[in-house]
């Protein structure tokens, strides 16, 4: 047990808890850059330790009721199959290119995803605020569900990091708390098939994974709590400043 990596494991999974912003924005930059982590072995690592964290932070989300059920059957229906073609697509890629250029192009998608995906949520803090703000079409929150499951799959960022600008756009009358509900549950089904999938890429350290766990469990169940007890305007600086951190540390 390490318990550098426990206590990281334990920020990450309170502040993703919280926001509803997904461990992976936080976890992959940490374990990359300060840890020395490969990037392959990042992903596979986060994902494995992702599991039981967004399984418990979804059921407290659940028992809270800020969930929308709606939003999550969505989400399923695109990300599940999403999540299979991007397991695809790793595999394919990672067969036909070195293992330095894997890395080089796995930090760099990383830091842009998650720096477009603040840039995004600066935007759906002005669109909200419009009282003639519509929703968008079921398909557009199935089409949402599969980029990320495909993203997921690939670099294990986006289950909260790219889920949640997207659905404060498509989705403006739901509050920002059953969205940070929704998004959870939603990973909580989609992350552990992407985790399947690296696990038998081999791209797990189970030593790293288990400290990783054992800080992020609980840290998961005590920021779903909080997340209760605050309201949209204190949620969302939190989630735009975490965001453009993780993405500028991968740059």
């Amino acid at each position: 047990m390490d318990l550098r990596l426990t206590a990281a494991g334990l920020v990450v999974g309170t502040i993703a808890g919280m926001s509803g912003i997904g461990g992976s924005a936080l976890l992959a930059p940490i374990l990359i850059l300060f840890f020395g982590v490969k990037a392959a072995i990042a992903v596979g690592t986060d994902l494995i330790y992702s599991v039981p964290m967004k399984a418990l932070a979804a059921f407290a989300h659940i028992r809270q009721g800020t969930v929308d059920r709606g939003v999550v059957k969505l989400l399923a229906l695109g990300g599940i199959p999403g999540a299979l073609i991007g397991l695809a697509t790793f595999a394919l890629v990672r067969a036909h290119v070195s293992e330095a250029q894997l890395e080089h192009a796995l930090r760099h998608a990383i830091g842009i995803v998650i720096l477009c995906a603040a840039a995004t949520l600066v935007v759906t803090f002005w669109i909200r605020r419009r009282p003639a703000a519509t929703a968008a079409p079921p398909a557009v929150t199935v089409a949402i569900g599969a980029v990320v499951g495909f993203l997921v799959a690939l670099t294990s960022i986006g289950s909260g990091s790219i889920t949640l600008p997207l659905l404060l756009l498509a989705l403006p009358a739901i509050s920002l708390r059953k969205l940070i509900g929704s998004e959870i549950v939603f990973a909580a089904l989609m992350v552990p098939i992407a985790a399947a999938g690296h696990v038998a890429f081999a791209d797990v350290d189970w030593p790293m994974a288990l400290s990783l766990t054992a800080g992020a469990v609980p840290g998961a169940y005590l920021g779903a709590r909080l997340s209760a007890r605050l309201g949209d305007l204190s949620l969302r600086p939190a989630v735009i400043g975490i965001l453009a951190f993780a993405g500028f540390k991968l740059l």
